[in-house]
């Protein structure tokens, strides 16, 4: 569970990321994690160390697997970050040439095959680690305190990023990345919001480990929801403006986990 990595997300989630960390104190923890996912689970077993009772010996481990992560995954970062960055450069400019996005999309499915193998190894060796019970107990740990919103589907990007699943025409796509400009156009503003907020917290309360007081994280948790209507209505605007009825019924079937049907069309 805790090494699963959608490919999708390393060209789309690093422009969403901040939206997502905030309410969980994820912002402060990535520094102090050395960089890596704060959902990961070798980043939330050195965060939780206390709840799973940790030996001396294990959190030395941790920590040296940690820096070990950190040191791998700084590079596919930078290189996921680049890539996102000529991807947002391309929308805004009001002409997005079809070719040139799909250069983008096998390029940043290139940097998440290298990041999937990254995430599930350390994963592995963080499970080998830990007891029994201390796996069980990092588990609930994560899901109760998992931001809400990273369970939810992004249709429009599932759309962009499965375009031969669903059958979407080139007529299709041209309005979809359309309707993907007109989100990360709106969308600035609220990542600016979170960026500046993140800064905040970090300068005020980085070393602390309450982790930022309540009023913080609704701020945060205010931003996560605006993000999430955002993304809920420029995919409503995808669903219903640009697929066809055969469409939709493949992507309820492929939101729904019956990938299966989803891919035959039945």
């Amino acid at each position: 569970m805790f090494s699963r990595i959608s490919i999708m997300l390393v060209v789309t989630a690093l422009l969403c990321s901040a939206a997502f960390t905030i309410g969980s104190r994820a912002s402060v923890r990535q520094s102090d994690e050395g960089g890596i996912p704060p959902q990961h689970a070798l980043a939330l077993a050195l965060h939780y160390s206390q709840e799973l009772s940790l030996t001396t010996d294990e959190l030395a481990k941790l920590t040296q697997m940690r820096d070990e992560m950190a040191s791998e995954f700084a590079p596919l970062k930078k290189e996921a970050e680049a890539i996102q960055q000529r991807m947002r450069a391309l929308q805004q400019s009001g002409h997005p040439d079809e070719a040139t996005a799909k250069q983008l999309q096998s390029e940043g499915d290139a940097v998440g095959s290298k990041m999937q193998p990254l995430f599930e190894r350390y994963a592995t060796e963080v499970g080998n680690l830990l007891a029994p019970d201390q796996r069980e107990k990092l588990l609930k740990l994560a899901e109760a305190n998992a931001p809400k919103q990273e369970a939810q589907d992004f249709v429009l990007m599932e759309l962009l990023q499965s375009r031969d699943q669903f059958d979407i025409t080139p007529q299709q796509f041209t309005k979809l990345q359309y309707l993907q400009a007109d989100f990360i156009r709106a969308f600035a503003p609220l990542r600016e919001q979170m960026e500046l907020l993140q800064i905040e917290v970090q300068k005020k309360f980085g070393k602390s480990e309450g982790g930022p007081p309540a009023e913080y994280r609704e701020r945060g948790e205010a931003i996560q929801k605006q993000v999430a209507a955002l993304q809920a209505a420029v995919s409503e605007h995808a669903v219903n403006d640009v697929l066809n009825q055969s469409q939709r019924t493949k992507l309820d079937a492929f939101l729904h986990g019956d990938h299966s049907s989803a891919s035959s069309g039945g």
